[in-house]
């Protein structure tokens, strides 16, 4: 399982500079339309943690609708590009062992990133999103459609990245397994793929908080969220 986690962020190490200039343009379409969803949802002095936020391109959208937002990745390369792009805390974190105390945040957004996961770890992060949620917090996520499991390159010749695919069905009951009310799903087709969304909202109680060791390597902020837990640098 950890070859997993460690062959993708190796991948996006290295294709960093070629997915930030086919991916980095404003967001449009439907993620515009889910963006602007969660913005109305926690409001001006909403926070938010960008689950996979790759190069920031999703965060500086919510930094310019005046949101705090915090990002997280796996991939250094991604963090470090990310840092040039937006204002907010960014962290180095496995979705799956996030180190944010529970019910701290107002909404989550995660973009294109509960994909790269295998299905059997899913769960977990998604249990670990409901628990940085505040109860009246929202959860926007975006998946892509389909069933496999596989490797697939693309960007650079020989980089693959892993992909996890779902039918509707799929998700929502992992969802509902995992501490979520669904309040809207919808579809769109972008990139050549087909892409599915989840608007969804935290049932209560919350599930018992993941207990774990964790080392954090922070990238530098210009303030440093209250919320997130002292570190050691990597």
């Amino acid at each position: 399982m950890a070859d997993v986690y460690k062959r993708n962020q190796t991948a996006y190490d290295r294709i960093v500079l070629e997915f930030a200039r086919r991916n980095d343009a404003s967001l449009d379409g439907n993620l515009l339309a889910l963006a602007h969803k969660l913005v109305q949802h926690v409001g001006r002095d909403g926070a938010i943690i960008d689950i996979g936020c790759g190069t920031g391109r999703d965060m500086a959208f919510f930094e310019s609708q005046g949101i705090s937002v915090t990002g997280l990745d796996l991939s250094a390369g991604m963090l470090a590009f990310a840092r040039q792009q937006v204002h907010g805390g960014l962290a180095q974190m496995n979705m799956c062992r996030i180190g944010f105390r529970e019910a701290c945040f107002d909404g989550a957004w995660s973009c294109a990133c509960l994909l790269h996961i295998p299905k059997q770890t899913a769960p977990t992060a998604l249990q670990e999103m409901r628990r940085v949620l505040k109860r009246s917090g929202m959860l926007i996520l975006s998946i892509q459609e389909g069933h496999a499991e596989s490797w697939e390159e693309s960007y650079l010749a020989g980089m693959k990245r892993f992909f996890a695919r779902y039918q509707v069905d799929e998700m929502k009951s992992m969802l509902s397994d995992n501490g979520f009310s669904i309040c809207e799903i919808g579809s769109s087709h972008a990139n050549n793929r087909d892409w599915l969304s989840f608007i969804c909202v935290p049932e209560c109680p919350s599930p018992t908080p993941f207990i774990f060791s964790l080392q954090l390597r922070q990238f530098p902020v210009t303030q440093q969220p209250d919320h997130i837990f002292s570190s050691q640098p990597g």
